[in-house]
């Protein structure tokens, strides 16, 4: 499972960089001059979350590397689930306007995986035994 987390956090960490960058650059001429700020505002919430979270994932492909446990493993798909649709969400919505029906679901339930993820995380190390 290392390689499987660790290649998922590179990739992750690759996009939140590139859309760091989209919303720095691209995202300035998608938006009206009037919306901007909130526009950017959001992005860089959204990336900062992206990153943190993947950083995230990164301690879990190391612990996983050690062993761990299936709590480990599920905050790991709770986090990437989590980067999707609260990150995703929000860079979807940037891209495309749209700010209503189905696709405003996503974002909460996004940063609820994040919230689970971080709760996963914590009682995998709870129950985790110590080394010796």
């Amino acid at each position: 499972m290392f390689r499987y987390w660790s290649l998922l956090a590179g990739l992750l960490g690759a996009i939140g960089v590139a859309v760091a960058a989209w919303s720095s650059h691209g995202l300035p001429h998608l938006v009206p001059a009037d919306q901007l700020a909130v526009a950017l505002e959001r992005a860089r919430a959204a990336t900062l979350h992206h990153m943190l979270h993947t950083l995230a994932l990164l301690g879990v492909a190391l612990w996983a590397r050690q062993g761990g446990n299936a709590l480990l493993h599920l905050a790991g798909a709770l986090f990437v689930a989590g980067i999707a649709g609260f990150s995703g969400g929000i860079y979807l919505r940037l891209a495309t306007g749209i700010d209503s029906g189905p696709l405003v679901y996503v974002v909460p339930v996004g940063g609820s995986c994040l919230i689970l993820g971080w709760l996963a995380l914590g009682v995998a190390g709870w129950l985790q035994k110590p080394s010796r």
